[in-house]
């Protein structure tokens, strides 16, 4: 029994280390990447304030934040009301593909690509005789034959 609660404890505080690494990362992305922007835009808020007055930018902004706040509203509204509606064990089965889904991206690629699967399904000119009569031709690919080879 030792052994099983050991091995679940171990498992969870990977867990937990993974979550909390994660955690930072996603802080300190927050700090190198956003912060930076967000002090451009206010230095550039106050010398727009500044040339062209105070009431100008902010009705400017006001506008601006007020459309796109909105819409950002209406989708949030609609998205929370239909996770609202779904019952905590579809919730739950969306974590664990969400997690699924990572791992295998992560690990495991096909060895096809997008493009190489739409080379192979593109038109292919028909072939006819010379009365006109399409010529039948299989889909499978032909190995080339000894004589081609040689030339």
């Amino acid at each position: 029994m030792d052994y099983l609660l050991s091995a679940i404890a171990w498992i969870f505080w990977t867990l937990v280390t993974i979550v909390v690494w994660l955690l930072k990362t996603a802080l300190w992305m927050l700090f190198w990447l956003v912060l930076p922007i967000l002090l451009v835009a206010f230095v550039a808020l106050r010398l727009a304030e500044q040339m062209l007055g105070k009431d100008a930018v902010r009705a400017w902004v006001k506008a601006r934040t007020s459309k796109y706040g909105a819409g950002v509203w209406v989708r949030a509204r609609r998205l929370t009301f239909a996770l609202g509606a779904l019952p905590i064990r579809v919730l739950a089965w969306f974590v664990v593909y969400a997690v699924w889904h990572a791992l295998v991206s992560l690990f495991w690629r096909p060895k096809w690509g997008p493009w190489q699967r739409a080379w192979g399904k593109r038109w292919k000119p028909v072939k006819r005789t010379a009365s006109g009569r399409k010529v039948k031709t299989s889909n499978k690919p032909v190995a080339p034959s000894v004589e081609t080879k040689r030339s």
